[in-house]
Parts: C-alpha cells; structure tokens; sequence
C-alpha cells in the first residue's frame, strides 16, 4: 500500500530516482521508519534497491484487495475520533464499488451511537460533503469541550 501511495503522490517525479530515494522515507509509518533508519550507511545505492528492499522486507504485509466484507465488518473504535476512523474507511471504500447511497448506509452501520445521531442531520448532503460537515462538527466539539 505505502509503495501504491508513494508512486501516486510522487506521480511528477517518476523520471528523478534521486529524489524518489530522499523522499521515500518521509511517508514511512512508525515501524517501517525504524526499518529504514537500520539500514547500513550507503547499503542502498538506488531508489529502485531501496524500493525492492522495502518489498522483500514487508511481502508479508501484502493484502487482499479490501472487499465489500471487510467494509461491512468495519467499526468505529470507543474512542476513536470520527476523523481518523472515516479515513480509514475512505481507503476501503476505493477498492469497493457502491452507489453513494450504499456507502451512506455502510457508513452509518459502522458508527459509534453518538456519531450515528449526527450523521443523520448532514444525511441529504453528498457523502464527501457529509464527511466533512462531520469532520468539522467533531473538530468543533473538541474545541469547545478543551
């Protein structure tokens, strides 16, 4: 997944192996941060060598393609901010082809209670703008209870 998002973000910079090299880490998640961090001084000599080790290193993560299961089975945590849980499922969503109003309701099945009661105020907005609406609302809610 990181290389499948690396290559997207850095779609411009193809062409530049030296600049994929340098900006190959900065998007590493926290155990893959120290992996790289291990590496031997000047062991890798190209972006292509570093982008192979990183695949040798982590093949074990490889997945599935996400299916429509794996959306259905999705929850939003106790305490997880509804942000980060819609981002997550966001992802899931690319790989699952549902009408917007599938996804609503995939959506609204996978919320905590509390969220569940708000969904239903932003429900006649598009999916995109109702994620954001809650985003904010949440955000807001934070603010005001700090």
């Amino acid at each position: 997944m990181h290389i499948a998002i690396f290559k997207e973000a850095t779609c411009n910079h193809q062409n530049d192996t030296d600049m994929l090299a340098r900006l190959f880490q900065l998007s590493l998640g926290e155990e893959a941060s120290k992996w790289f961090y291990s590496l031997k001084n000047q062991s890798i000599t190209s972006y292509w060598q570093l982008k192979q080790n990183f695949l040798n290193q982590y093949q074990h993560n490889m997945k599935r393609k996400p299916t429509l299961v794996d959306l259905a089975r999705m929850r939003q945590g106790e305490n997880q901010s509804f942000d980060k849980f819609v981002t997550s499922w966001k992802k899931i969503t690319t790989f699952i082809n549902l009408s917007e109003k599938e996804l609503k309701h995939m959506l609204v099945k996978s919320l905590r209670d509390e969220m569940i009661l708000e969904f239903f105020n932003y429900l006649e907005q598009p999916l995109s703008e109702m994620i954001m609406s809650m985003i904010r609302k949440e955000k807001h809610m934070v603010k005001i209870s700090s």
